[in-house]
């Protein structure tokens, strides 16, 4: 069911030109609703991944404001869809310049037979992470973010570090947003 939404989602941000709708109520919503402005600091590349945080905007506090809190910082966000590599299905993927502003990059692989809950918490796990670089203001590089783990994570794979702040941020969007799904389907 929930994929099926995701595939009607994607019908209509190409058939309407809509990139995502405004979801939440008005108090809920950050100044550009994650994705749907030009000058939204968290920008989905594609109708699938805006769907999926539309979804999680919608269903999680956690995501809410994870969100806000990047919309109020000097960073953009881009999440797009692409392959991490060693069986890692999102990542924090780097970080760029651009003046004053930073550029940072989170990649989610979407597939079908993924329960949309479990990507959701995915792509807040990562944003999550974006937010202890936006933390750090010398954090302006892929290089300095790779210092960054170093310094403050652990050894979540062979190929990648973590931390603790971050998987609680994956695990408690993805029980928000399970709950919210049981609450919103009638009985």
């Amino acid at each position: 069911m929930a994929n099926q939404a995701r595939k009607v989602a994607m019908v209509l941000a190409m058939v309407g030109g809509l990139l995502a709708p405004r979801v939440g109520s008005a108090a809920d919503a950050t100044p550009a609703a994650a994705g749907s402005g030009a000058e939204a600091h968290v920008r989905p590349t594609t109708p699938a991944v805006a769907s999926l945080i539309a979804g999680a905007m919608e269903g999680s506090a956690t995501f809410r404001q994870i969100v806000r809190t990047i919309e109020e910082s000097d960073t953009y966000v881009y999440v797009m869809e692409g392959d991490c590599g060693h069986g890692v299905r999102a990542c924090f993927a780097g970080i760029t310049t651009a003046g004053a502003r930073r550029i940072m990059r989170v990649m989610v692989a979407l597939d079908a037979r993924q329960q949309d809950s479990y990507v959701m918490g995915s792509i807040g796990h990562e944003l999550r992470h974006t937010i202890e670089a936006i933390e750090d203001p010398a954090v302006r590089s892929s290089d300095a973010q790779f210092f960054l783990y170093q310094r403050i994570g652990f050894h979540g794979t062979a190929h990648s570090q973590e931390t603790f702040a971050a998987m609680d941020a994956g695990n408690a969007v993805r029980a928000e947003i399970r709950k919210f799904t049981r609450s919103a389907t009638p009985h």
